[in-house]
């Protein structure tokens, strides 16, 4: 897969190139979503956007035992390589992460 993506208010600009599986894990209540950076595939680097090479997620959801909702484990690396400002940083730490996971709270809340 290819994703192309703005941080920080269109102010930097990255790209991925990544393999992505959904896994059941042992109950159909269980699953698992796993994506991996993948050098192997060719697809041109564009001038000025930074190319993400060492990216991996997983996700893992599972109903909660009342089952009325479910319970999400995510882990996630995303080295950019290079050096990144300060401010981007910041702001990943400030607003990226928590917008990331609210939306990813009310979207598990509505599919529930």
């Amino acid at each position: 897969l290819f994703r192309s993506k703005q941080w920080y208010q269109r102010r930097v600009r990255g790209d991925y190139v990544f393999l992505r599986k959904t896994k059941l894990i042992s109950e159909p209540d269980r699953w698992c979503i796993i994506g991996k950076s993948d050098t192997s595939e060719s697809v041109d680097t564009v001038k000025s956007v930074v190319r993400v090479e060492q990216y991996e997620q997983t996700i893992a959801f599972q109903r909660n035992e009342s089952g009325s909702g479910t319970k999400v484990f995510m882990y996630y690396f995303d080295n950019p390589g290079g050096s990144l400002p300060t401010w981007l940083i910041n702001w990943a730490a400030k607003t990226g992460v928590p917008q990331f996971m609210t939306t990813l709270k009310n979207a598990c809340e509505k599919y529930g």
